[in-house]
């Protein structure tokens, strides 16, 4: 899990892995070993990592997917428990879009707005498969 999240990072920046490498003191085989997994990153490198693009390790474990570092407060919105689960997926890939724009990554954002567009166009869809709820005729539909 830690290779394609440290790749989605350095991508996301635009860095290449030479960049990445020089920025964290690593070599250029140490990030691509990292990102395929060939090898798995000391625990310093990994905090090294994580704080460069400043998410948590157990983002980059992929123990959750919230990116949010430790460092830096939480900004949450506390949604009704029967917030609709399909719901929650758009708002976190809104949330992501809106991360990634503030980053100016156009290339990141752009995949981001289509994963949101499908998930509007899934929910549209399953919202038109529902039968219409059954209601008493009105005078005018007698």
């Amino acid at each position: 899990m830690i290779g394609e999240r440290l790749s989605d990072l350095r991508k996301d920046r635009g860095l290449t892995q030479k960049e990445l490498a020089d920025a964290l003191h690593l070599t250029k085989d140490n990030i691509s070993a990292y990102e395929r997994e060939y090898n798995e990153a000391p625990d310093n490198v990994k905090i090294a990592i994580a704080q460069f693009f400043d998410v948590s390790v157990d983002y980059l474990l992929g123990l959750t997917d919230s990116p949010n570092s430790y460092a830096k407060p939480l900004n949450c919105i506390y949604l009704a428990k029967d917030f609709p689960d399909d719901a929650k997926v758009m708002l976190q890939t809104l949330a992501r879009l809106i991360s990634i724009a503030s980053r100016k990554s156009p290339k990141a954002v752009a995949k981001e707005l289509d994963r949101l567009e499908q998930l509007v166009l899934e929910h549209g869809a399953e919202q038109n498969s529902e039968p219409p709820e059954a209601h008493a005729p009105s005078k005018s539909e007698q």
